[in-house]
């Protein structure tokens, strides 16, 4: 399992247990620039060596997945699952974001 995926079980276990953390206590702007910064991070020279590999073709079928199990658990009525989904889909978009600003094609406040 790549080093990537063993990160977002690890996230989704934490998120999904309910525990109360520090983290909490964010603005969703201030969550959002931490997630930005995370996935900077990520695709930097000393960063995760699969994220620095991916391309937006590479990535193109886990954008597609993550949108469908989306509308999957917007269809369950399973809010708590439908907010994970979306945490997801929203990782994809600012993976794609930064691929973008590395490019000089556009950044994710655009």
């Amino acid at each position: 399992m790549p080093t990537r995926q063993k990160h977002a079980k690890k996230e989704k276990k934490l998120r999904s247990s309910g525990k109360p953390t520090k983290q909490r206590q964010l603005t969703p702007g201030q969550w959002f620039e931490m997630l930005v910064a995370v996935q900077a991070r990520l695709r930097a020279p000393n960063g995760c060596p699969w994220d620095r590999e991916q391309t937006h073709q590479s990535l193109r079928t886990y954008l597609v997945e993550e949108a469908y199990e989306v509308l999957e658990a917007l269809e369950s009525g399973n809010d708590a699952k439908f907010a994970e989904e979306m945490g997801d889909l929203l990782l994809q978009i600012v993976f794609h974001s930064q691929i973008a600003r590395e490019e000089g094609r556009f950044t994710v406040a655009e």
